[in-house]
């Protein structure tokens, strides 16, 4: 499994279009790796095989303890508390949704058209703003019958993916999906900051500040409310912007950007504080998704638990690398080389077993050497190796010097008859002294 796993990383590494390519011998495209290690059939049944949970304990749709993601929680339960028990975060923590891409039949798949993956699962991710560091992870099975009527979907996947951090005087950024008054109070009662993009037409938002009731142009300075901890700031600069805060006040910072329209190329803008830290702290799950999909197994699947394994061995894989990074001293390796170490790690002392092939002599109850069983030609040497046969190099005189090798074999031979006798004789020592 140690193997699988290895070539199972191996073709994030080597993308090519069907999983037989990696063993076909086409020469310009041979991998010859893939073979040595395993071979394409054995690698195909366990990937047919592959199962994580035990369908005699399935419970059925609509009965009590119905789990949409049953086939693949074992894995979920295993390796996702992992994540936020090993590694600390610092304070900035992003929040936002990525897609697992998918197009098979899946009552859990969606359709999404503003993603570049348009279809797939959706999940809810909180990361390190820094370092995109996956720290809470949970997927949409859909819509929670037992959720309170009071409080929005959003307001729930907040509070979840937030309870292991909430108290800590940790920063959370945000966009309009998530963020509304409400989980903002409760955020900044529990001592944790919040920051974020907002919809005007959320309950609890100013009317006062909606584009209807003010109107904005580019240039105007923002406007700010303030109602206790919260801030909430209007700003027009290549588009209408609203956002929430309860970590910020009403400064702003100048900023030079690039214009188009400016003679010098450059022009200058008050950005409000909020705008600003938003920018910069936002990326952290759209980091942790670039990072996660640049090496991950390339290949299609039916099975709808599959792309969801892959997903979590490749953030998996992602987050060892942060810590590695964050850890070891010194100049860091680059997330290739590093999952390159992992596949080596996971090869270490492994040795394909091999089948035998019907009909191949034996010598002494054993396998044949390979020297007398495969095809051998000879080719002209760099240098002038002694002939392995008919040299002796103990004996005076006994030296002899060939200027062909075994291109298989790697030895130096005669053309004749020592070529012959190397290949065809378990005991081809012959001197050339005592023919």
């Amino acid at each position: 499994m140690k193997a699988f796993l290895a070539l199972h990383l191996c073709m994030g590494l080597v993308e090519k279009a069907e999983i037989e390519d990696y063993w076909a011998e086409f020469w310009p495209t041979y991998t010859p790796g893939f073979g040595k290690v395993m071979s394409r059939n054995r690698f195909e049944i366990i990937l047919s095989f592959l199962h994580f949970t035990n369908n005699s304990e399935y419970v059925g749709r609509g009965q009590p303890g119905h789990d949409r993601l049953f086939k693949v929680r074992p894995v979920i339960e295993l390796i996702i508390p992992l994540f936020s028990a090993v590694y600390g975060p610092l304070k900035e923590l992003s929040l936002d949704e990525m897609t697992i891409a998918f197009k098979g039949k899946s009552t859990l798949k969606q359709y999404n058209p503003k993603k570049p993956d348009k279809y797939g699962y959706k999940v809810y991710v909180l990361s390190e703003a820094s370092s995109g560091y996956v720290l809470q992870w949970s997927m949409y099975t859909g819509q929670n019958a037992n959720a309170d009527a009071d409080l929005g979907a959003t307001h729930l996947i907040v509070r979840q993916l937030m309870a292991q951090y909430t108290g800590k005087g940790h920063e959370v950024y945000m966009d309009s999906y998530y963020i509304s008054p409400a989980i903002a109070n409760e955020l900044a009662h529990n001592d944790t900051g919040m920051c974020g993009t907002v919809n005007c037409k959320r309950r609890g938002m100013p009317r006062c500040l909606r584009q209807t009731e003010l109107p904005l142009r580019k240039g105007d300075d923002p406007v700010f409310m303030r109602n206790g901890k919260l801030l909430a700031c209007a700003w027009h600069d290549t588009k209408r912007l609203t956002m929430l805060s309860s970590l910020h006040g009403n400064s702003c910072v100048r900023k030079r950007i690039r214009s188009k329209q400016s003679d010098t190329g450059f022009r200058e803008i008050n950005r409000p504080v909020c705008v600003d830290r938003y920018n910069t702290s936002m990326g952290g799950v759209d980091t942790s998704d670039q990072r996660m999909k640049t090496y991950l197994f390339p290949h299609r699947s039916r099975k709808w638990y599959n792309r969801i394994f892959n997903a979590i061995l490749s953030i998996s894989v992602v987050n060892s690398h942060i810590i590695y990074s964050k850890c070891a001293p010194g100049p860091h390796k680059p997330l290739k080389a590093f999952v390159q170490d992992i596949i080596t790690a996971l090869l270490e002392g492994y040795s394909k077993r091999e089948s035998k092939k019907p009909g191949r002599p034996s010598v002494e109850g054993g396998e044949m050497p390979q020297r007398l069983t495969e095809r051998h030609w000879l080719r002209v040497a760099d240098d002038r190796p002694d002939c392995v046969v008919c040299s002796d190099r103990t004996r005076s005189k006994g030296r002899r010097q060939t200027k062909y090798r075994c291109s298989q074999c790697g030895v130096g031979l005669c053309a004749v008859p020592c070529n012959e006798r190397y290949h065809t004789l378990k005991n081809y020592k012959l001197c050339h002294l005592d023919t």
